[in-house]
């Protein structure tokens, strides 16, 4: 069972707790004794200790993922083995794109493409190295302190050089509901098949379900042979139309219709418009040395600023040429005692058209002002706004400004709503914020309003946005509970938790046994690209 190592102590490391589990090993959440860091350590089940095909694949797993230097792969910190212990030391990084999704459902598509451009530069470096990871997922995604992506587990990755020789070369490997076409006929791989369980991944992030399903996992893998993947912003429209069409490239049965490369992929979607500001040379910083990154070319013609401007060809012809004699006229404010004969005749001719071109100029603006009044005065005119007499029975729902209203399930408007309503009857009213995550109560309030005849009723619906937040703290026994300012019920979850909050004021406390207990406060707030708010605090401890 694999509780059989809690508590205890693997060479330098101390178990604490179970936080996954595979076919080869079990992952456990552990202390660094001599550094006093928490890490993930990965120990090979004992049913495979001593077997020598099951201890290979383990090092390898090891030695593959060591020999990777990237910011977006996790660090291998050790490799060892005590008794009969074989174990993997690696960065603790609690929150993974698998638990963020069972959270939430989905993600803003600014931050599913920043978790593409970081995977995409993980995945730059690792086939750069001669290394496919043949198990890109959710769950294999995991987030930095910064909030970035970091591939985890290449315990399925193998070495391209070897694959003729792997004895497990014809086997179907990986996640069914992610393969690759060729993945799950057992094919020969290259770094193709990870963009594609990519692209898996990233429609699952965007729309909040997976583009095949099925009973068993060869009706899933007969899909991704067969059948045609479907449109992601058909099942979410405010995916925009340049994402959608990456996406669906990536998900092309043949491999040679999806990008050449991840180094590729990294210029998609840094092209993209919900992309963050990034670079490609960000994006693949620190990737293998034989990546060569592509010198910038200046464009062929120079970059022009354009001011726009309301005002059609002809008048933007007639104000130019005044603003240049105007300019002409000062330049030289003693032409007039220097021309003679023909030359101030012309100046003569050219003050008059100079003149007219004003006279003109001004004459479109007030024709274009007045078009403008009887534009606003006729749609005003049309406009027929309901009398309501101080007998009628009168409903006003006032909440939010993106606030969906309802009455009874239907929509009536967004941020408020007011109108006529029969009397002596009970009206269901609801506020709902559009996009909150699944169990943001915060974000819908519900009520009943009975009106009387002849009655006029305003009606305050708060409702309030959510935010994920992350607050890991040391030591990782301690517990934090967030205590509402603003109204609502306390919660208290384990440091390396994703809770979501509503916005506003909190009161932050932390316990632990051996510590100093902790009083903070936090302000919750929405970022800007929807990404959860991470925080970090070390408590005192004997």
């Amino acid at each position: 069972m694999p509780d059989r190592y809690l508590g205890s102590r693997i060479g330098k490391y101390r178990v604490i707790r179970l936080i996954g589990s595979g076919a080869f090993a079990w992952v456990y959440e552990a202390v660094d004794n001599d550094l006093d860091i928490p890490v993930a350590l990965k120990i090979l089940r004992p049913e495979f200790a001593g077997q020598a095909d099951a201890e290979a694949r383990f090092r390898r797993e090891a030695s593959t993922a060591a020999k990777l230097r990237h910011p977006n792969i996790v660090t291998v910190r050790d490799v060892g083995q005590v008794d009969t212990a074989s174990f993997v030391a690696m960065d603790l990084l609690p929150t993974s794109l698998g638990s963020r999704l069972a959270l939430l459902q989905l993600l803003p598509e600014r931050q599913v493409v920043r978790i593409g451009l970081d995977v995409a530069a993980a995945l730059t470096a690792a086939h750069a190295g001669g290394i496919i990871h043949r198990d890109i997922k959710p769950d294999n995604i995991l987030f930095g302190a910064r909030g970035e992506a970091i591939v985890a587990d290449f315990g399925l990755a193998r070495a391209l050089s070897q694959q003729a020789s792997d004895s497990n070369a014809k086997h179907v490997i990986g996640t069914p509901h992610y393969f690759s076409p060729e993945q799950a006929r057992a094919l020969e791989l290259d770094g193709r098949s990870d963009l594609y369980a990519l692209g898996v991944t990233l429609f699952r992030a965007a729309t909040g379900r997976l583009p095949f399903e099925g009973d068993n996992w060869y009706e899933v893998a007969r899909q991704h042979i067969e059948t045609e993947a479907p449109s992601a912003r058909a099942i979410n429209p405010d995916l925009t139309e340049e994402f959608d069409a990456l996406i669906a490239r990536l998900l092309r049965k043949d491999p040679a219709a999806r990008f050449p490369s991840a180094f590729v992929l990294v210029d998609e979607l840094a092209a993209l418009p919900t992309a963050p500001r990034i670079s490609r040379e960000m994006a693949v910083a620190h990737t293998d040395p034989s990546v060569t990154l592509p010198t910038p070319q200046l464009p062929a013609t120079p970059i022009t600023a354009s001011i726009p401007v309301a005002i059609n060809r002809r008048r933007r012809t007639i104000v130019v040429g005044v603003v240049a004699a105007a300019l002409l006229a000062l330049a030289f404010p003693s032409v007039r005692g220097v021309l003679t004969g023909r030359d101030a005749q012309t100046l003569a001719a050219l003050d008059d058209t100079i003149a007219a071109a004003l006279r003109d100029s001004i004459n479109m603006q007030r024709a274009d002002s007045t078009r403008r009044v009887d534009s606003i005065r006729s749609a005003m005119t049309s406009t027929t706004i309901p009398s309501r007499s101080n007998d009628s029975t009168h409903l006003t729902l006032r909440s939010s400004d993106s606030a969906q209203l309802s009455i009874d399930g239907v929509r009536v408007g967004v941020g408020s709503y007011v109108a006529d309503r029969a009397g002596a009857v009970s009206y269901v009213v609801r506020a709902q914020l559009p996009g909150a995550p699944p169990n943001c109560s915060a974000a819908t309030r519900d009520s009943t309003v009975k009106l009387a005849d002849r009655e006029r009723r305003t009606v305050q619906l708060s409702v309030r946005a959510c935010v994920v937040v992350q607050f890991n703290v040391t030591p990782l026994d301690a517990r934090v509970r967030f205590e509402p300012l603003e109204g609502g019920a306390a919660v208290e979850t384990r440091v390396d938790s994703l809770l979501v909050l509503p916005v506003g004021a909190y009161r932050v406390r932390g316990s632990a046994r051996r510590c100093t207990d902790y009083t903070d406060s936090l302000r919750v707030q929405q970022q800007p690209d929807g990404a959860p708010i991470v925080m970090r605090y070390r408590m005192t401890c004997n």
